[in-house]
């Protein structure tokens, strides 16, 4: 690693514990249906998204090379070493971050012959590195990020007759990319480079990092917006004397910043279920966003919103003239858009459908 008086470290005695993942599921509404009796049931709804700001922390574990890490009068030269990590940083947003991480680059060690004798030398180097991380998603779970930053670096030499210590500050730089595992789990594979660590007393070299970690994100998991709905379902046999009822029901549907993109469709299937054995039956869609943003965009980003749930509609057998489209941009917030989570409450359409009574004949069973 350095220049003939370094080249190995103190031994990495570490050993990563990862906790044991918690299972979890993610709970869906689901209808049951008897076809012999009229049902009435209130199921929670769960409707999903995820928080763009969030803590997280874990570990990497990895191989070192330093570059001219001997003399080239060595005897015998290893610049390679394990090498190991433990970070913690804060997502600001989808593309941005701020990362710590302690580092143990390993050890490297060499071989010289001094007054006919074989002296070996070793040198070690960790420290803690300050970076900032961009990063740019593929597909839901896959991203690519480059980091930079600077290593506050710690390296000692130890001969057989002393042992040198220095420190100092190098910059640092990154790429790499990672790959969601679940709501808050994430694994990473990355490349590091440190450049121009040590200094004229235990010599220098450059550190070429390439590892695998894993991460847990605090706070990442999907808040649960449970509405009370009523699950109507008719016998296939008409009685002409009792009119038919059905109850007004309503609920949100969530998206993502930004997004007009249905994730969670179990609960269109209410819809689906009302109006494709009800003619006359309707459905009332009132898009909203959040507040971020111009007034202009989020009207238009509230009327894709209802646009998407009611092809949805049309793609399972819902006539266009049942479905009644309304959207009003960050009007009509549901709370305000102060926090995050607040402002995801507001990123939805609000789904309605209207109470009405018939007789059976009106309607072709």
């Amino acid at each position: 690693m350095f220049p003939y008086r370094i080249l190995r470290q103190t031994l990495l005695a570490k050993q990563f514990i990862l906790l044991s993942l918690l299972c979890y599921g993610v709970p869906h509404a689901a209808e049951q249906q008897n076809p012999a009796q009229l049902i009435d049931e209130d199921k929670p709804q769960t409707l999903i998204t995820l928080p763009e700001a969030y803590l997280y922390m874990g570990s990497e574990i990895g191989i070192n090379h330093y570059q001219h890490g001997c003399e080239s009068w060595s005897i015998d030269c290893d610049k390679n070493s394990t090498m190991a990590s433990f970070f913690a940083g804060y997502q600001f947003n989808h593309h941005l971050a701020f990362e710590v991480a302690y580092i143990d680059l390993g050890k490297a060690e060499a071989t010289y012959l001094e007054a006919s004798k074989q002296n070996i030398y070793q040198g070690s180097m960790r420290g803690l590195n300050l970076s900032s991380v961009a990063s740019i998603d593929f597909g839901a779970d896959l991203a690519l990020f480059a980091k930079a930053g600077v290593f506050n670096w710690h390296g000692e030499n130890k001969g057989p007759f002393s042992t040198i210590k220095a420190d100092d500050w190098s910059p640092s730089f990154g790429v790499g990319m990672t790959y969601q595992l679940s709501d808050s789990w994430q694994a990473r594979l990355q490349y590091e480079y440190f450049h121009n660590l040590g200094d004229d007393n235990i010599g220098g070299a450059n550190a070429h990092v390439t590892s695998i970690g894993i991460s847990y994100q605090f706070g990442r998991s999907r808040p649960e917006v449970i509405t009370s709905t009523v699950i109507n379902t008719v016998t296939n046999t008409v009685i002409k004397a009792t009119p038919i009822e059905l109850e007004e029901v309503t609920f949100p549907v969530l998206f993502d910043f930004d997004s007009s993109k249905l994730f969670f469709v179990d609960s269109l299937k209410i819809i689906v279920k009302r109006l494709t054995l009800y003619s006359q039956a309707t459905v009332i869609l009132r898009g909203y966003s959040d507040s971020q943003g111009s007034s202009e965009y989020n009207l238009a980003l509230s009327k894709r919103r209802t646009e998407s749930i009611s092809q949805y509609l049309i793609e399972h057998g819902v006539k266009p003239q049942q479905i009644i489209a309304e959207y009003y941009g960050e009007q009509y917030p549901a709370t305000d858009n102060i926090t995050e989570q607040h402002k995801h409450l507001n990123r939805r359409v609000q789904v309605l459908l209207p109470q009405m009574t018939f007789q059976p004949q009106q309607e072709q069973q």
